[in-house]
């Protein structure tokens, strides 16, 4: 059995958490759009971007790998990943679920402070003509009903899917024609919540977010089909 000095203790501690800061900053260009599905990752590049040697960026790409945020593919390094149609669909899928659970847990312990935070939230996104802000807004709407639910692993994974998803819709189709809808919705949402009414918060919140897919969906699809078509002409 070999023995570890402290001095390589200490170096492999401070492997890892720059390791891991790598891998939060790389989640958060990726999530946030910065680093666009198919960008290429150099090890070599990135190293010398962050003044770190190769191999934390080596690991933390592995670890992005297992989030499924790149792939590594042969002689091409890392590359930034997709998501099909049907991925897209399973991810909102289980938004919806959680997110439903997330409420019913939340519902009989929403304050008149969080009601007030979530109503703020909808008029902000009301009075806020930026398409650009309106993704983090949302958020933090939907953030607002659920936090009190006190189940921070379930709602830091629903973010991730949240801006997972987001981040393959450019930003002209998100909002097209559904500002106002949504709006409405979030306004219902609320008011069910203040009604105690756990089932039709629910219901109302499941439909809400499967339809948002589906009509969000459908646009990519349709633009996924008019860049293949132009690509093929």
């Amino acid at each position: 059995m070999t023995s570890t000095t402290p001095s390589e203790t200490g170096a492999t501690l401070r492997r890892k958490t720059t390791s891991a800061q790598i891998v939060d900053l790389l989640r958060e260009r990726i999530l946030g759009g910065d680093l666009p599905e198919g960008t290429q990752l150099r090890q070599e590049k990135l190293a010398a971007e962050l003044g770190v040697s190769r191999v934390p960026v080596r690991e933390a790409l592995h670890q992005l790998e297992a989030e499924g945020l790149v792939t590594l593919v042969s002689h091409k390094g890392a590359v930034v990943s997709g998501l099909s149609i049907d991925d897209l669909e399973e991810t909102y899928e289980i938004r919806a679920q959680l997110e439903a659970w997330l409420l019913e847990q939340s519902m009989p312990l929403l304050s008149e402070q969080d009601y007030a935070r979530a109503e703020a939230l909808v008029a902000e996104m009301e009075g806020d003509p930026r398409d650009e802000s309106w993704s983090e807004l949302n958020w933090r709407f939907h953030a607002a009903l659920y936090a009190p639910a006190n189940r921070p692993r379930t709602l830091e994974l629903v973010h991730k899917l949240y801006r997972n998803a987001y981040r393959h819709f450019p930003l002209p189709i998100r909002l097209t024609g559904g500002r106002e809808r949504m709006n409405r919705e979030h306004r219902m949402l609320v008011d069910l919540c203040r009604k105690g009414d756990v089932d039709g918060a629910r219901e109302h919140l499941t439909t809400h977010i499967l339809l948002g897919a589906r009509t969000l969906i459908s646009r990519l699809k349709a633009l996924r089909h008019k860049e293949a078509a132009k690509d093929g002409s």
